[in-house]
């Protein structure tokens, strides 16, 4: 909340627009991918997805109703699976990590942020570029040939 309070959010929001939109036409789609996808999933690592996710949302629709060259469904699916598995990178990127951390030390066994930094970072690394792979597989076949025939 405290990041979006000072405005963080969508000053990084807005700058991956301006990037995205300086991109040339035809390789601009596959760049929005790439973005969207490590942006979200590095910043997820470290705070809270939702208010990322809820300020991308609204830059994300204005930049494919005013930008030529972008469908939603490859930056959605781009924030959808960076936000998600950018969470699992460190300790305090997703709940369900806190949860089990105090689980874990309830039952006598400590995991500090650098243990599980150690183990998830590399995974999380890991899941973000098969994401990325089957991104742009899934954008050559199918999105980006929607995209010409507009």
């Amino acid at each position: 909340e405290a990041l979006g309070e000072l405005g963080l959010l969508r000053a990084i929001a807005t700058s991956l627009s301006h990037v995205i939109e300086r991109a040339p036409e035809e390789t601009r789609q596959f760049d929005a991918i790439c973005l969207i996808l490590w942006v979200s999933a590095l910043f997820s690592s470290f705070v809270d997805n939702i208010p990322f996710t809820a300020t991308m949302v609204p830059v994300m629709v204005q930049l494919v109703n005013q930008v030529e060259g972008l469908t939603i469904q490859p930056l959605a699916w781009s924030l959808v699976f960076g936000a998600c598995f950018g969470g699992n990178g460190t300790l305090i990127g997703a709940s369900a990590n806190i949860v089990m951390a105090s689980k874990a030390e309830s039952e006598g066994h400590i995991i500090t942020f650098r243990q599980f930094f150690i183990v998830a970072f590399p995974g999380m690394l890991l899941s973000v570029c098969i994401a990325m792979l089957y991104l742009v597989i899934v954008n050559a076949a199918i999105w980006q040939h929607s995209l010409t025939m507009t």
